[in-house]
């Protein structure tokens, strides 16, 4: 049990420190996470607003320029047989970008099961894992994807709380001092 342990928290130690490994990396992770905070902190403030399509379509252009920009470093690099794992994640999630973009056109599939699969976390969560591991940042084993799920449940969780510590917006249409807080 004590070797299992020390994988999980070596898995967590390659996680964290991944982005700290090359720090020119900040130039792409920084736009993903603050766009991801800053939805994540808009749908806290307007609890009543929830994912809409023109949201969903945003968040599949930003998840494809991202698999864009991975597909460009990976063919710069020598494709071979040992990148061909990284090919074939970022051509998923850059299939997975262009789903959520059309089904955001063609509104094909209902709502809430949609906008499940096309929320800002999971999107910009696959986003920032597929950076890192193209980059070489990452090494990717099995403990390390456990980890990557374990985060990923633990992100789940803190942001359901973040949306319920952060204060409503003044209702629609009211100003600060129509609602006497002024």
């Amino acid at each position: 049990m004590a070797n299992a342990w020390d994988n999980l928290l070596s898995g967590f130690s390659e996680i964290f420190s991944s982005p700290l490994k090359d720090p020119s990396i900040w130039w792409l992770l920084a736009p993903i996470i603050l766009f991801w905070l800053v939805i994540e902190i808009y749908f806290g403030r307007h609890k009543k607003e929830k994912l809409g399509w023109n949201t969903a379509l945003g968040n599949g252009l930003n998840m494809f320029w991202i698999m864009i920009i991975s597909l460009k470093v990976l063919f710069e690099g020598q494709l071979g047989l040992h990148n061909l794992d990284k090919l074939v994640f970022v051509v998923f999630i850059a299939l997975y970008s262009i789903f959520i973009i059309f089904v955001s056109f063609t509104h094909k599939i209902k709502e809430n099961v949609f906008f499940l699969v096309a929320s800002p976390t999971i999107v910009y969560y696959l986003s920032g894992i597929a950076i890192l591991w193209v980059y070489n940042l990452l090494a990717i084993n099995i403990w390390v994807i456990i980890d990557l799920i374990t985060l990923y449940i633990i992100i789940l969780i803190f942001e359901a709380i973040l949306k319920k510590a952060i204060p409503t917006a003044p209702a629609e249409g009211h100003t600060e001092m129509q609602l006497g807080r002024i």
